[in-house]
């Protein structure tokens, strides 16, 4: 009985994820409601709030798993280095779906935060389990920054290369970010 329900909760997450989509093709998400989303799913409020505390958990979820597929060739190691950077450009560009490029392109604020977190998140997975989170020495401070500095170097970067529909190649902004980050890598 549990699988049965845990394969209809998959299936609803699914759903509910397939109609949020859809409708950012068309809509900016800041402006997309909850009501909105349950309707183009064919589900409950209910079955919603099951699932999904909000609408931002829903992009979170997907944006968590892009980025960490965007990483399955680098390996379990954090080297923030070029080649990195390329993989990650190169995944962006081919698996961003449309609709949340359209919404980068409408400048919907939301997502660009949202954005950012996944990428604060992923690189904290990276990098930050290695240094105790209390510890209060020079060494986890310049850390702490420098992971925060790098992550919002590679946001910016991204979001102002999908504005720019991708003018330079996924190996042309790897590298650009590789050198604008070596110092700040040299901390990490």
């Amino acid at each position: 009985m549990s699988e049965q329900v845990g394969k209809q909760a998959l299936r609803s997450q699914e759903w509910i994820q397939t109609a949020l989509f859809q409708l950012m093709e068309k809509k900016a998400y800041s402006h997309i409601s909850i009501t909105e989303i349950t309707d183009r799913a064919g589900l409950a409020r209910q079955t919603f709030y099951r699932n999904y505390q909000d609408k931002d958990e829903i992009l979170l979820n997907y944006l968590d798993s892009l980025m960490k597929g965007m990483w399955e060739n680098v390996g379990d190691t954090a080297v923030f280095n070029e080649e990195m950077f390329v993989i990650l450009f190169r995944n962006w560009k081919s698996n961003a779906p449309s609709s949340l490029i359209y919404n980068i392109e409408l400048k919907d604020r939301k997502i660009r935060q949202l954005i950012y977190k996944s990428i604060c998140d992923f690189f904290d997975e990276l990098s930050m389990d290695t240094i105790e989170e209390n510890n209060e020495s020079p060494e986890y401070t310049y850390r702490f920054y420098a992971h925060k500095s790098l992550s919002s170097i590679v946001h910016l970067m991204l979001i102002e290369w999908t504005l720019n529909h991708f003018h330079l190649s996924p190996e042309e902004i790897g590298r650009l970010v590789s050198d604008l980050t070596v110092s700040i890598r040299a901390h990490l």
